[in-house]
């Protein structure tokens, strides 16, 4: 209960009165399960951590007990959201798109084992925070996630102890692509006001605010990765405006704040974290043998700014044409006719929920020619990957496809597109 009385003390200054009532209250979750969990796994759970347990002195225990106190309120949220049936007729979930190239499929998000282990991993730390905690660190020592410094960085106590490298100084010291850096420079000087303000909404599921306007400390401080911006063999297949407009940040996982590999002796396969990509960006077709998720938390500035795009593995609309032990290549003819049918438009208040299977071959497009500044505007995502812990199947990569006539450049939609599937292991 310390953290809870230092927190109460610094109230005004951190305005985190919020917070301090949600600690107290965070141990009457097991009430509230989803009715597929057993209490008997969820409380009094054991933990194994991703490593050791960081200690911190008086001073600095009361920056992390901040960032913790924020950290269980986005992942208490999150799986609320997930197992909330209120706007479908699902039982004990959300409903979710999981393909847009034969008509829009959905499907009751919790029917997929993976989406269940993973709220469960959730409930577990939230009705057991203390034993979780020893698995929380701020990861300080880390040199490659970074803070998007500005007013983001100024408002919160947490992100200036810190002290993280700044995307500025990200940008201009290790990305050598000039026009990726300006672009870069461009997006940490309105990082603020994308992810904050009147734009960025909640889907009906959340039962509250988890963006930046709510979470300051943690969207400041949770340390994020500009993914595609410095050069790579995987970015000639790219296009500069979304390495220069691209991050994402890790709560939950591997990489992350709270890193567990093991609950109850079963391997923890949660990564939960957030997104921001730039409007006028195209995050260019892409797959990956992990699954993963997407809430949409912007209100867009007219109908289909926000255009999603996904293709089954086991779609006939692609052609297999080369397989080896570890992947399978398929080729699809994005210039088709009514190919822009394939598109779903989505936002925070219309199907805001995205789920991509294994080796599901997506991509996203974000038109900015609605908005009055566009600069200052990108589409923010609550994201996760449920089973990232199988390493097996390209744990922590993403594989963009290429043109099939020019090989290792970009996939552009018109044209005959080209990617490598991994062959999963079960």
């Amino acid at each position: 209960m310390g953290h809870v009385k230092i927190l109460k003390d610094n109230c005004i200054k951190w305005g985190s009165m919020i917070l301090v009532t949600f600690v107290l209250m965070t141990n009457a979750k097991a009430g509230d399960l989803p009715t597929f969990l057993d209490k008997k796994d969820i409380l009094n759970a054991n933990f194994k951590c991703l490593g050791t347990t960081t200690k911190y002195s008086k001073e600095e225990q009361k920056y992390v007990d901040i960032l913790w106190d924020e950290t269980l309120k986005y992942l208490n949220a999150y799986a609320i959201a997930l197992t909330n049936s209120k706007e479908n007729n699902c039982r004990n979930s959300d409903e979710a798109m999981y393909d847009t190239s034969a008509g829009i499929k959905k499907m009751c998000i919790m029917d997929r084992r993976d989406m269940k282990l993973m709220v469960k991993n959730i409930y577990q730390v939230i009705n057991n925070p203390d034993k979780a905690k020893a698995c929380f660190s701020a990861r300080e020592d880390v040199n490659w996630i970074y803070s998007p410094g500005g007013e983001l960085e100024e408002k919160s106590p947490v992100a200036k102890w810190l002290k993280r490298t700044t995307y500025e100084e990200f940008f201009n010291k290790k990305v050598k692509n000039k026009e990726v850096k300006k672009l870069g420079l461009e997006f940490t000087k309105n990082f603020y006001k994308m992810v904050t303000g009147d734009e960025v909404k909640m889907p009906s599921v959340f039962p509250y605010d988890v963006s930046a306007n709510s979470l300051p400390n943690l969207w400041a401080a949770v340390g994020w990765f500009p993914m595609y911006a410095e050069e790579s063999k995987r970015n000639e297949k790219n296009f500069l405006n979304i390495r220069g407009g691209y991050a994402y940040g890790e709560v939950f996982g591997p990489w992350g704040l709270l890193r567990i590999e093991k609950i109850n002796g079963q391997e923890v396969g949660a990564e939960v974290g957030m997104t921001v990509q730039s409007v006028n960006t195209f995050y260019p077709y892409h797959n990956h043998a992990i699954s993963e998720i997407y809430y949409n938390m912007r209100v867009p500035a007219c109908v289909k700014e926000f255009k999603s795009f996904a293709i089954r593995e086991d779609s006939p609309l692609l052609k297999t044409v080369e397989v080896t032990d570890k992947m399978r290549k398929v080729q699809f003819d994005s210039g088709q006719a009514h190919e822009h049918d394939m598109w779903l438009d989505s936002s925070y208040k219309k199907d805001p929920l995205m789920y991509f299977h294994q080796n599901t071959i997506h991509a996203f497009e974000v038109d900015g020619n609605c908005e009055a500044k566009p600069e200052e505007r990108a589409i923010v995502s609550v994201w996760a990957r449920s089973n990232a812990n199988d390493r097996r199947n390209d744990y922590g990569t993403t594989l963009l496809c290429e043109s099939a006539k020019n090989p290792n450049t970009p996939a552009k939609r018109g044209e005959m597109i080209q990617c490598e599937l991994t062959h999963t292991k079960w």
